[in-house]
């Protein structure tokens, strides 16, 4: 896995990646390689996709000048593959990366429009004492001074997002309840199988909806309220785009096996996983690469109406 990592921020760093992207994004060539170079390190796992796939995917978010550093929540690569058993060892294979929205990059695209003056998303605890009027969509808040982190049983019941209009200065609240969150998260997501699941051996999957649910939760509820928001059809089309990646998001942590039994085979045995690349042979990853020329011009014309 060391070894995977080292070679593919290689060939980021390498000077054919570098000046493939300096014409593509000009003087943000620098962050975005950087950024992705620290999630590799920071996810190994992102190191067993393709190298063409990896960037593409990754310059979905710099299209929209948002970063893939996790920390900042604006968006996420993140790696999904098939779980499999080779010479009797589980290992991961046709990793593949997917692209997410973040809800503070939701918030950094709808503001950067103008057409907003001020969106956020918070939790919302049984003390906040929320009515909720689903005939109207219509929120009240008896105690707004409440504070969960001076309660030590604090119980979250729902969550919010909201918008100020830039022209009216009319606050739109949306809410949804824990129930209908979770509801959505089972339908919609193909990770998601409840709050509290596990596997037979006690694994929690590794994807959003359970590292970070509600930053997740916040976000659906944000795209809720925004379906009827002023915004520009880029970031509807972001949105949309968004939906159709959470559908089909797969954990790669099998249900039969521990994580910590999970042994990497040696490459050779592993006809279907990627084989790493010579350091010292670094090929530029987008050369005859004709079946994805067109979305990746696509994408690249996207980004110039962008700058």
């Amino acid at each position: 896995m060391a070894n995977e990592v080292v070679a593919v921020q290689k060939m980021i760093n390498g000077d054919k990646t570098r000046e493939y992207f300096e014409k593509v994004l000009k003087h943000n060539a620098a962050s975005f390689l950087s950024g992705l170079s620290t999630l590799v390190s920071m996810n190994p796992d992102l190191a067993k996709t393709n190298f063409g796939d990896l960037t593409s995917t990754a310059m979905r978010a710099a299209a929209l000048d948002l970063s893939v550093l996790p920390d900042l929540g604006e968006a996420y690569v993140i790696p999904y593959g098939k779980r499999k058993k080779v010479n009797g060892e589980w290992v991961t294979t046709d990793v593949k990366p997917q692209f997410q929205l973040g809800y503070r990059g939701i918030i950094k695209l709808v503001q950067n429009t103008g057409l907003i003056a001020h969106i956020g998303g918070s939790v919302v605890y049984e003390g906040h004492h929320a009515k909720y009027n689903s005939l109207f969509d219509e929120l009240k808040i008896g105690n707004e001074d409440y504070d969960p982190e001076l309660d030590s049983e604090a119980t979250k019941v729902g969550y919010i997002a909201y918008y100020t209009d830039v022209k009216t200065g009319e606050r739109v609240v949306k809410y949804w309840s824990m129930q209908r969150i979770l509801k959505h998260a089972t339908e919609f997501s193909e990770s998601f199988k409840g709050l509290d699941y596990k596997d037979k051996w006690g694994n929690t999957p590794k994807t959003p909806w359970y590292s970070n649910f509600d930053a997740m939760a916040i976000k659906t509820v944000m795209k809720d309220l925004l379906k009827f928001a002023p915004k520009k059809s880029k970031i509807a089309e972001a949105l949309a785009a968004d939906d159709r990646e959470e559908m089909k998001t797969v954990d790669v942590t099998p249900h039969e096996e521990r994580s910590s039994e999970v042994i990497e085979a040696p490459s050779e045995d592993v006809s279907e996983a990627k084989e790493i690349q010579k350091v010292d042979d670094v090929p530029n990853p987008f050369a005859d690469n004709t079946s994805e020329t067109k979305d990746e011009q696509s994408l690249f014309n996207e980004i110039g109406d962008l700058q």
